[in-house]
């Protein structure tokens, strides 16, 4: 994941990241970040390149899902990781820590995919559906 010009790694795939407010209930908001009606990213393949001060991998790309385009409100709520609803909530305390850590490609070489993710789930001709596949 790319936002605010800083490569991160989520526990978790982009569709899957969930809000780290907490409810009036008192329990973890279970809507994710990713929804209906919020700006969306694209997925991209850039060069996996290192911080500096660090050897880069040879000739490798990996596969990010990039926020830059979106505008810079969208991307504090993403690093935030609130949903639409408590991102226009200030009150609402955070319940959980947001599960991104900065991305090292030489740390964490075993998440880099060189290929786009599959968008959707895509039906077969036998009528079973297939899972997108997901970095």
């Amino acid at each position: 994941m790319q936002l605010l010009y800083v490569r991160y790694l989520a526990a978790r795939p982009v569709d899957e990241i969930q809000c780290v407010a907490q409810t009036r209930q008192r329990r973890r908001c279970t809507s994710t970040l990713l929804s209906p009606g919020a700006l969306a990213g694209v997925w991209r393949l850039v060069p996996a390149t290192a911080a500096s001060g660090q050897l880069a991998l040879p000739a490798a790309v990996m596969a990010v899902y990039d926020l830059s385009g979106v505008p810079y409100a969208e991307q504090l709520r993403w690093r935030a990781q609130r949903c639409l609803r408590h991102a226009a909530i200030s009150t609402a305390a955070d319940l959980a820590v947001a599960d991104w850590e900065p991305f090292d490609p030489l740390r964490h070489h075993e998440h880099i995919y060189n290929r786009l993710p599959a968008r959707a789930r895509r039906p077969d001709p036998t009528g079973r559906t297939h899972q997108a596949v997901r970095p």
